[in-house]
């Protein structure tokens, strides 16, 4: 075997079979590692659009008037959470996949599919609506520059949402996720050569430092948003799916459901994260908690597993990320063309319409740029892609 370059992390003499977060289910019996190109787990793609519905419901005003969607609504923030899960989820999987194949994990590759994935429609669209609705506050250049770098929500601390550039306010979400790029295939390197048991105590530490950290931020006093925009003030959601992908659970799916439901129940009971001390210590864990247990009922349930898979949902799932970046525009322009152009009073029936217009409009916007502006940037993706994860 060639001796890998020092860009590559390698884990010789760990056991590397034996470490590996990889879902056996998914691969064909008696295939070699390299013989099995497709690591798609298509159920966690339509999961992801059950994501999606959850921040769309959160930033749908006009549903608030509807006890069952008022409660989505007021906790749909936690689709953020169930994205960054599935994230780390399928970074660990795809890297176990990656190490039991070619017994190495090379660290460049991995942030360039990351770049290819997310840079183009995340620079693309803030460009577009800067041009369009122009400088709302005299700050775009800054709020711009702060998303090119990947430290918008350090930036939202001191200057909040990003209101400089129309309908961006949301993109500090992107800068997250990149920060917890930045440190997976170091994390993942960890794992394989200590172990999964010693490994899962290394989370539980890191989990701990950080819920002390936020307490001890939310006692100094810091104002919302900061903790909810900061990796390591909350970071639970993505040690949830880090951990999920090294137990390989093998109890009963139904355990998982049970879960599910518990910690649903527990976190719509409480008051939002930012708003008290107790709700702060105690929603982030509960949420990624029941996270975690969603994403085994997806993989391992089979209804969950059947529905989510299912063709129109999985593709709405693998257009995901255009959905997320699109629908503030499509519900705030849906909002003018009803005030300009359909002429309904304050009713059930325009809160349909508002509603599946808003929709419809973030879905075809995000399926014409997954076509033209993201499709390219992922086939290029793949001449750096070693384990495939989903077919372009």
């Amino acid at each position: 075997m060639c001796r890998p370059g020092p860009h590559v992390l390698t884990a010789a003499g760990t056991g590397v079979a034996e470490g590996t977060a990889t879902l056996t289910e998914t691969t064909r019996a008696g295939a070699s590692p390299s013989a099995v190109p497709d690591r798609y787990i298509g159920s966690l793609d339509g999961l992801r659009f059950f994501a999606f519905l959850l921040v769309f419901i959160h930033h749908s005003p006009d549903l608030l008037g509807y006890p069952v969607l008022r409660t989505l609504g007021r906790f749909g923030w936690v689709g953020v959470d169930l994205f960054f899960a599935i994230s780390s989820f399928l970074f660990f999987y795809l890297l176990g996949a990656e190490m039991k194949s070619a017994s190495r994990i090379d660290a460049p590759k991995f942030y360039m599919r990351r770049i290819l994935r997310i840079y183009p429609l995340m620079i693309l669209f803030p460009l577009l609506m800067w041009a369009i609705f122009g400088n709302q506050d005299g700050a775009a250049p800054y709020r711009f520059l702060a998303l090119t770098v990947f430290v918008d929500n350090f930036v939202t601390w001191f200057r909040s949402y990003n209101a400089s550039i129309a309908y961006s306010g949301h993109l500090w979400t992107l800068s997250f996720e990149f920060q917890i790029y930045l440190l997976i295939p170091f994390v993942f390197l960890a794992y394989i050569r200590i172990g999964a048991a010693a490994f899962l105590k290394l989370l539980g530490g890191v989990f701990l430092g950080c819920l002390l950290a936020r307490i001890a931020f939310f006692g100094l006093g810091a104002q919302h948003p900061i903790i909810w925009v900061t990796p390591f003030l909350r970071p639970e959601s993505i040690l949830a799916g880090m951990a999920l992908a090294v137990l390989r659970p093998a109890w009963r799916w139904e355990y998982s459901l049970a879960v599910a439901v518990v910690a649903a129940l527990v976190f719509t009971s409480m008051r939002l994260p930012w708003s008290s001390a107790t709700s702060s210590v105690f929603s982030y864990p509960v949420a990624a908690l029941m996270c975690a247990a969603l994403i085994d009922l997806a993989i391992r349930a089979p209804g969950p597993r059947r529905w989510l898979s299912w063709g129109p949902v999985r593709w709405l799932g693998a257009i995901s990320f255009g959905l997320y970046v699109y629908h503030l525009l499509a519900i705030g322009m849906t909002g003018r063309l009803m005030a300009a152009f359909i002429d309904l009073p304050p009713s059930n029936l325009r809160v349909v319409v508002s509603t599946l217009l808003s929709l419809l409009m973030t879905i075809a916007l995000a399926a014409l740029s997954y076509r033209f502006v993201e499709r390219p940037f992922l086939r290029l993706k793949d001449k750096v892609t070693v384990v495939v994860g989903r077919p372009v």
